[in-house]
């Protein structure tokens, strides 16, 4: 419908012109019906909650938004009614395309698409599908988007953004291109799906709702039977206003008790978008941190663990190359010794040796196997001692100490 034209049909309808509501139903039905069965699949639901919507719509015509495009109009209020039906009855086996194999394999590139299409609309949550769909399948403005989902305006155009980011790297993997790549690649994607979609609009049904609130709006009868699942329990209510001038009043009190439920299921729906949308943006920006966490927590692991087999006796020293001793003379290694051992000798012996004698040579002598004779020259003294080593380490075996001649 022309733009001019629609403003004319809503001026009309504040104003009481009911009959007006008519053209925006001819003009916006196919496009209320599919926006609803892409959510719920074709049939019984999506019909009740499409007559719903008009009856809602017609029932608020006077309250009609003049802000936004009808078409959105009746998208946000048939938006709720989708959300509840999908939480009461699960999600539907389509989440994605509806469409057929026949289209599927007329369609060039149709099974790759659809298989493509299929996953990534599993892995995305029903917010996702829903900004998803309102970008490339009802093709509206990010305005719009926000009218319907309700959300604050300075929180949609981020929203929209992550979600384009999202399916892009479900489609094709990670990408260092800019912005431009997610509306370039992905509409062009997203336009074969929409070449690949068979919703057929039920004409019948069209033209008996027509004819219902034709037929509504002549009599000025705008009793209502309401059947709708709200909270997983069926409510059924009727109540008349004969001969009302103004159409607000054709949902009574029964309809705004669903709406308040509806309300209530909005708010928490909204609830639970936040939280995921939260935890979404802190894995994005921890993502790295995540990531290197449980490296680092192994290599701490492996770490600890290699401490503790690797002999760090000495630990209160540090590790050095060669022989290391705290003499300030030289230790002097005679017979066979491994490098192992002349460590171990250093620690075990000449350190204490040194640590209690000012000693001015000290010589170690192999005289069999895991056993020393070590001679000591100290200040006063001369020291001989046999070590042995066991499971300890180095022990005294035997000592001799005489003084020194000269004093």
């Amino acid at each position: 419908m022309d733009i001019y034209v629609e403003k004319q049909c809503v001026e009309g309808l504040k104003k009481g012109e009911l009959r007006q509501f008519l053209l925006l139903f001819d003009a916006y039905f196919d496009n209320l019906y599919k926006y609803v069965a892409r959510r719920v699949g074709e049939g019984a639901a999506a019909e009740n909650i499409t007559r719903l919507t008009f009856l809602d719509a017609l029932g608020q015509a006077r309250n009609t938004s003049p802000d936004v495009g009808y078409a959105v109009w009746l998208y946000s209020l048939a938006h709720p009614r989708v959300t509840e039906h999908i939480e009461n009855e699960g999600f539907p086996d389509k989440q994605g395309i509806i469409t057929n194999d026949k289209k599927i394999k007329q369609y060039g590139g149709g099974e790759e698409v659809f298989e493509k299409a299929e996953k990534m609309f599993g892995k995305l949550s029903m917010e996702e599908r829903e900004i998803l769909r309102l970008k490339f399948f009802e093709e509206i403005s990010d305005g719009g988007v926000m009218e319907v989902l309700g959300v604050e305006e300075g929180v949609i155009g981020p929203k929209i953004y992550r979600v384009l980011k999202r399916v892009h790297f479900l489609l094709f993997g990670e990408s260092d291109s800019g912005q431009g790549v997610y509306f370039g690649e992905l509409s062009g994607f997203l336009a074969r799906m929409r070449g690949l979609e068979d919703i057929k609009v039920p004409e019948p049904f069209k033209l008996g709702l027509r004819a219902d609130i034709s037929g509504r709006i002549d009599r000025r009868d705008f009793a209502v039977d309401v059947k709708e699942v709200s909270g997983g329990k069926k409510k059924t209510s009727k109540k008349a206003s004969k001969g009302s001038d103004d159409p607000a009043k054709i949902f009574v009190e029964a309809v705004r008790e669903l709406k308040e439920d509806e309300e209530k299921e909005r708010m928490k729906d909204q609830r639970r978008a936040e939280w995921r949308e939260s935890l979404f943006d802190f894995v994005e920006r921890w993502r790295g941190v995540i990531v290197a966490f449980p490296i680092l927590l192994f290599v701490v692991i492996f770490t600890w663990g290699l401490y503790g087999v690797v002999d760090l006796r000495g630990k209160d020293r540090p590790i050095e190359r060669g022989y290391p001793t705290i003499c300030k003379n030289e230790v002097v290694f005679s017979g066979d010794f491994a490098d192992g051992e002349k460590r171990s000798v250093n620690r075990d012996v000449s350190d204490k040796l040194c640590g209690h004698f000012e000693t001015e040579t000290l010589e170690i002598i192999r005289i069999a196997d895991k056993e020393i004779n070590v001679l000591v020259d100290a200040k006063e003294w001369f020291l001989e001692y046999v070590f042995v080593e066991d499971s300890q380490g180095w022990r005294v075996k035997a000592y001799e100490k005489n003084p020194r001649s000269n004093g």
